[in-house]
Order: C-alpha cells, then structure tokens, then sequence
C-alpha cells in the first residue's frame, strides 16, 4: 500500500518537474502588444515656410524610468521636418538666444492592472490562457510641457494626457499555470494578486510605444509653440 501511495507520489511530482520545466524551456510567456497605437496615430504635417528651434529641459532627466519618455519626445522632435534645431538639455543662460522656444516637459506615468486578469489565471490556466493571451495592463501617461517664447515672453501650458492599453505575460506570472495538478488553488490565489500590474512589463512597454508616444506629444508640441511664435 505504502509503495502504491509512494509511487504515485513520486509520478506527480515527476510530471511536475516534466511541466514546469516545459514552461521554463518555451517560455510560457505571451509578447507584449499594445492594442490601441493607432489612438495616437500623426498624420504628417505639411512641412511649414518657416522651421523653428526649441531648447527642451525636464525635471525628470535624472529619472530613470521617466528620462526615457523625455528622450522620445526629444528624438521624434529631432525627426520633425519643421524643427531646425533641437538642443537638449537646454540651458537659457548658455542657449538662450538660440532657440524660439524653451520647451519644459513633465511626464507622470501611471501603470494599472485589469480585473480581468483574475479569470485569464483561473479558470484560464486549464488551456494556458495566461500564455495565450496574456494579461491586461493599462498605462496613463500624462505629459504637461510650459512653453516660453524668449523674444516676446509669452507663456502657454499644453497637457498631453495618453492611455495605453496592453497585454503581457512572462514566467514570473506564468508559473502558476501548473497549478492544475493541485486543483487549482495556486492560480486561484495568483488570479487575484495578478489584477494589479506586473512591473516587469514596464522596460518592455516604454520601448514599444516610444515611437508612437514621442511623435504624438512633439506634434503637439510643435503646433503650440507655432501658434505661439505666430508661425504659419
């Protein structure tokens, strides 16, 4: 009876080994995919008569998560037809003087969980959902940029607000899904924890929307500060 009892034993937790070590080997993880870019897509501008140069400073530069949306503001800037000139950091003592405009972003992110992920972990490890599909993330970025026309001293305050939604899955979440062979309460327990957001997905995030994101808050930016400046 004992050897039954032990053989058994020794059979589930050899399956165990065999599955876990299954999802380490193929990953059991689902590519990030933003599934709302085209919310923020640009139309190309006509490129104006006359080009602009803007000076851009941030608060945020020495942050290490939020410097990387400033720098994809900055590069998509530096891509725009109807900017001359992109100089970064700007200093108004050392550049004053050459640029039309002093650009001072400000980025808060705000990162969530869906309460959908509860049933993409349980009952959805039985198929695997987690890796299938993956779990729902939303991210708020709300940009603020002050505009400043050197010559004229006039002032504006534009705010960029954007949501991203986005799906992710890798294998510190993933595990779980073995949890079939104890009736499910470890994917049960991790559906509830795995509503709130996964911060491995952030890196990831910020390189697949920086395209989008930059080039979305730098046209407004652009427009503004033409407005401002008089510019046609």
């Amino acid at each position: 009876m004992f050897k039954n009892v032990k053989r058994r034993v020794l059979r589930g937790v050899g399956l165990i080994v065999v599955i876990t070590a299954s999802c380490l080997s193929s990953g059991c993880s689902h590519n990030l995919t933003v599934s709302n870019l085209g919310d923020y897509h640009v139309i190309p501008s006509v490129v104006a008569r006359q080009s602009i140069k803007i000076g851009v400073t941030s608060n945020d530069m020495s942050d290490p998560e939020k410097s990387k949306y400033i720098a994809a503001i900055v590069e998509s800037l530096q891509r725009n037809s109807n900017v001359e000139r992109v100089i970064y950091p700007f200093s108004q003592a050392n550049h004053g003087d050459m640029v039309d405009a002093a650009i001072d972003i400000t980025v808060n992110p705000r990162y969530d969980g869906v309460g959908t992920n509860f049933f993409v972990n349980w009952p959805g490890f039985v198929i695997f959902a987690p890796a299938i599909w993956g779990y729902g993330y939303v991210a708020e970025l709300d940009t603020s940029a002050t505009i400043t026309i050197g010559k004229s001293s006039k002032l504006q305050q534009i705010k960029v607000p954007t949501k991203y939604e986005f799906r992710h899955a890798d294998i510190d979440r993933t595990w779980t899904e073995v949890g079939w062979f104890e009736m499910g309460i470890i994917p049960l327990i991790g559906g509830v924890v795995f509503t709130s957001y996964d911060t491995d997905a952030t890196s990831e995030f910020i390189r697949m929307v920086s395209s989008n994101y930059g080039t979305y808050v730098s046209s407004k930016i652009v427009k503004s500060s033409y407005d401002l400046l008089g510019y046609k």
